[in-house]
């Protein structure tokens, strides 16, 4: 599974219900969870752009986020900062286990305190 590195990294800690977006989007969402939260040796890799999870959303459009919060040029750099606090880059493969072992140690970023538009709905600390 290739997914972008909010994805790996905040879907522990963001406590969002995005039902608006509709019951692909909540289904590809749950198995992205059910992936990063897996016993199992799900392999995840950091992905670069738009992943699955992405594909589905609504507010994805042309291949590219359309979110208000922050469009695609600014998701990339959070992605960026992101792979930067976590010291890896674009490609980087885990097991679900090792994903979460790495992320706790390495949490919370200090992008999650100052940068994060969803700091507000996340649990992060």
């Amino acid at each position: 599974m290739k997914l972008r590195p909010h994805h790996i990294f905040c879907v522990s800690f963001l406590k969002a219900d995005f039902s608006e977006r509709g019951a692909s989007f909540l289904h590809v969402e749950q198995r992205v969870k059910d992936a990063v939260w897996s016993d199992e040796e799900t392999l995840i890799e950091t992905a670069e752009g738009v992943d699955e999870l992405c594909r589905v959303c609504p507010l994805c459009r042309d291949d590219r986020c359309q979110h208000p919060q922050g469009n695609e040029d600014a998701v990339r750099k959070w992605d960026a900062i992101l792979l930067k606090g976590l010291g890896i880059s674009y490609g980087e493969k885990m097991t679900s286990r090792q994903w979460r072992l790495f992320i706790k140690e390495k949490m919370p970023l200090q992008f999650c305190h100052t940068r994060c538009p969803s700091k507000t709905g996340c649990t992060v600390d």
